[in-house]
This record gives C-alpha cells, structure tokens and sequence, in this order.
C-alpha cells in the first residue's frame, strides 16, 4: 500500500548567474507515486533547477511549495528536513572516510557505534543489489561505485522527493536495471522522483511524464507515452542531431606507443598492446575491469609495480622506453571524475586551459598572459564552447562545457597520446556528437587516442579497434567491423 504521497510545486523559478540567465520563470508541479523525466542539452537549466531544490543554489526569484506550503531552501540540510535527497551526476562525498560514514554522514554525531554504522550502510547497499564494502575509503573506489554510494545516502536519509541527477552515467546494464528497480520501488511507496538523463531511451523506459528543457524554459512536458523521440531532440535542440557514424575499417602502420606487462595490484595485471599513429584505441570493460587503473597507470598517476611504456618521440631512434614523468609532460589525460581531478572549479575557463601547459608560456621572468587567454579565445571558438567570456569561473558552466575546456587544455599541448576517460559522461546528444567527432579529427591528423568508455555505441562509433579487460587483464580484442554489444560482453564474463 503506497504511503502519503508528497506534493511539489515549483512556481516562477528563475536563477541569474554574472552573465547568465540559467532560468527564467519555470513552472513545474509533481506529485508523489509518479517519476518525471527532466530532458535538456547541458546548459538548458535541469542541474541548476536541482540545485536549487537540492539546496545548493538559492533561487534569484520564484516560490517552492511543499505539500501546499511555501518553503526556504537555503543549504543541503535544509533540503532534507523538507524530505528532499539530491543524486548528483558528480558524486558529492568526503573521500577519506568510509562508505559507511558517507551514507550517515548527516547524522554523525556523538559517539559512533561503527557496528550500527556498517549494518546501516550494509541495509542499504544490499536494497541495491551492490556487494561494495562500507569500510571502504570512498577515494579507493572507481567513480562509478561512488554513484551507487550516494545513492545510497539519499535512499537513507528517508527522502519523499528523490532527485537523480545522471545516475546511470557510469553504469553497466545489469546496474542500471537494478537501480531502475530500486527507483520504480520508491514509486510505488509515493516518493516524488525526478529523473535527469541524456539517454532518451532510460526516460522512456522510465518515466511517467517528460518535460523538455530549453535556454532555461520548460518548452514542453506531457505524458512520456505520448512524446515521441523526434518531438523531444526537435525541442531540446531546434533541429537535427549530428551523429558520428562507425566509417570504415583502417589500417596503421607506424607504432608510437608500446605498453609492455603493465601491472598495479591485481588491475591492470600483466597488459600489453601497441597504439599506432592516428588510431583511435578503446579499452571496454565492465566497472571494476580495471579500465581506469590502466589509464592511470600508463599516465604515471599511479606507479606501477611492474611493465613498461615505451615511446616513438619521432627523434630517428623509434620506441624507447619513458618514465612516468615524460609521459605527463608528452601526453593529454582526460580524467573520468571532472570535478575531481579534471578542473579547478573556482578558477575561470582561461586559466583551466592553461593550467597543465604554462611553461610553453614563460616568457622570460613571467608568463605570457596575452597569449595564454588568446589561446584560450580560440579554443572556446574551435570546440563551441558556451561561455559569457573566457573570465567565466568554471563552476558555473554546464557539465558539457566544462568537459570541453578540459579537452582543449590538453589540444593546445598538441599531445604525442591522448588518455581520454569516458569522454563524453553526463554530456548531451549535441555536445556528445561534437566531442565524438574532435576525437576522430584529432586521429585523423596524426594524434594516437586511446578511449575509455562505458557505452558500446561510442566505442563502434569513435574506435578503430577494441581491446576487453576483465578483471584487469586483456580477454580479447577486436576490430572495428567486430564490434557489437554480443562479442563485448561474451569477452568479459
């Protein structure tokens, strides 16, 4: 029997940035027992419309009605004395303590009893079906396994309106459907639910009703059953998706990277492959294959225990093996968690590109700060970066935006390697075709990419040719004409 359902009422929201409308006058109404699909290109206002409810970002105008009562949203605790738990698409967590601590983090105080502590979080993890450990560090786990961690924060905060910010990003099937579960469960016992994706697939299969986000308008909303794909990109864009298609199978010749027994733990163990000029790599795996750790390993972010990555610096001399700290400054690295480790949020978009390559701007004494923003001002044009100004502080982008300038950080080094980890997370249909094809330019003009990704799509579309791990080591690789959802998966179970 479904519990007292809870009402919520957005009313006239509007939300100014400097320089920025981010909102203007958005009406929405949502009732418990039902999940609402919230659709839009990054910068169309869905995170910040969450952020407000979430507490993050007070309102500049409007009302928020709870239940028929107006109320104040003016932090995260407020969010949840109304009963509101936030999902982020970036996890929120303090890393250095456990899962456990994550989940209860709001109610720590006093003595802990870390026995309770464990079975709480233990209560919660098991409702989703994950077998990740609540003693755990937070920072030791892959981002994906961060999401499943804040989830489950909200789900034991007891919240009646549950706000899921791109969940799924970095989920594998078997994840997703079980989330799904959880989510359609929560339905079912009145929990108001918003639901905010890129996949228009997940909204279809999801959701209830559908409302498009526009330049911060709601430009359409209705029953998802009655919205059709075409109605929702026509209104989420304004006209046709541009798609990155697989093309045709290609040969290389020249090897310009080597990666001979590299090993860190049990992930990566023992990997070993070459990368050609102008080819675009993926390494698929499903969470926990240890696609990351390779990337990190090969980067020299972590030191391997053993294994070798060897070079062709184009000197005359061929492969020759590097050191981790010849391949931080020869390579472009391209993180997975963009707010962790992939930006410096409060500084602006200028300084954000220039940051990993200042000592090509020393000049003499001092940097040369005219040629570092004019720098910046071209990549902005080049990759349709949406800013007021290179002066904008990158927080206050959208999560498709930011994902650019990190890219184009990197573009102005002119990398020998290019890492790229999950390159187009959280990104919308428009700026995800954008970012797909830069990769493929970039091969096309010599560059040797290697992509992580979770979606099988992007693979065949970006990739020339595949290699599978599976707990951290290669189980199999595969061209591009080989490619398919049946082969990938047969490969890592």
């Amino acid at each position: 029997m479904a519990e007292k359902t809870t009402t919520l009422e957005i009313r006239n929201i509007s939300k100014v940035f400097p320089g920025v409308r981010a909102l203007n006058q958005v009406n929405i109404q949502a009732k418990g027992g039902e999940i609402v699909g919230l659709i839009g290109v990054n910068g169309a206002g869905k995170s910040t419309l969450m952020n407000i409810l979430g507490g993050i970002h007070p309102q500049t105008e409007g009302e928020i009605l709870i239940d028929g009562q107006e109320v104040r949203i003016e932090s995260p605790k407020d969010a949840e004395k109304y009963g509101i738990g936030f999902i982020h698409q970036e996890p929120v967590m303090f890393q250095h303590m456990t899962v456990a601590e994550n989940i209860s983090i709001s109610r720590l105080h006093g003595k802990i009893n870390y026995r309770e502590l464990n079975e709480t979080a233990r209560k919660y993890l098991d409702r989703m079906g994950c077998d990740i450990n609540p003693r755990a560090k937070v920072r030791d786990l892959p981002i994906g396994e961060r999401q499943m961690v804040e989830i489950a924060r909200a789900l034991s905060s007891g919240g009646k309106i549950l706000l899921f910010d791109e969940p799924t990003a970095s989920f594998t099937d078997a994840e997703k459907n079980r989330l799904f579960e959880v989510i359609r469960e929560l339905k079912r016992k009145g929990s108001c639910i918003f639901f905010i994706s890129h996949f228009l697939d997940e909204v279809a299969e999801l959701t209830d009703r559908t409302i498009v986000l526009r330049d911060g308008r709601v430009v359409i909303e209705g029953n998802t059953a009655e919205i059709t794909r075409e109605q929702i990109l026509q209104n989420m864009i304004g006209g046709k998706v541009a798609e990155v298609t697989a093309g045709k199978e290609r040969s290389f010749d020249q090897v310009v990277m080597k990666v001979e027994g590299l090993t860190r733990g049990s992930k990566p163990d023992r990997v070993s492959f070459k990368l050609h000029r102008g080819e675009v790599l993926g390494i698929w795996g499903l969470m926990g294959s240890g696609r990351t750790e390779t990337l990190r390993a090969i980067y020299g972010l972590d030191k391997p225990d053993a294994g070798s990555i060897y070079l062709d610096l184009e000197d005359g001399r061929g492969l020759r093996r590097v050191t981790p700290k010849e391949t931080r400054e020869l390579f472009g690295y391209v993180t997975e968690a963009r707010h962790d480790d992939g930006c410096l949020l409060p500084w602006s978009v200028w300084e954000n590109m220039s940051a990993p390559n200042l000592p090509s701007y020393k000049k003499k004494l001092f940097l040369d700060y005219g040629r570092q923003r004019q720098d910046s001002e071209e990549y902005c044009k080049k990759l349709n970066v949406k800013t007021a100004s290179i002066y904008t502080r990158m927080e206050s982008l959208s999560g498709g935006n930011q994902q650019k300038v990190i890219m184009a950080k990197w573009l102005i080094r002119r990398p020998k390697v290019f890492l790229i980890d999950e390159p187009t997370r959280g990104v919308d249909v428009g700026a995800k075709a954008e970012i797909q094809k830069m990769i493929r330019k970039l091969a096309e003009e010599g560059t040797a990419c290697l992509v992580v990704s979770s979606e099988i799509e992007e693979i065949s579309a970006v990739c020339d040719r595949v290699i599978v791990l599976n707990r951290g080591r290669i189980s199999g690789e595969l061209k591009k004409s080989e490619i398919a959802k049946e082969a990938l998966m047969h490969l890592c179970v």
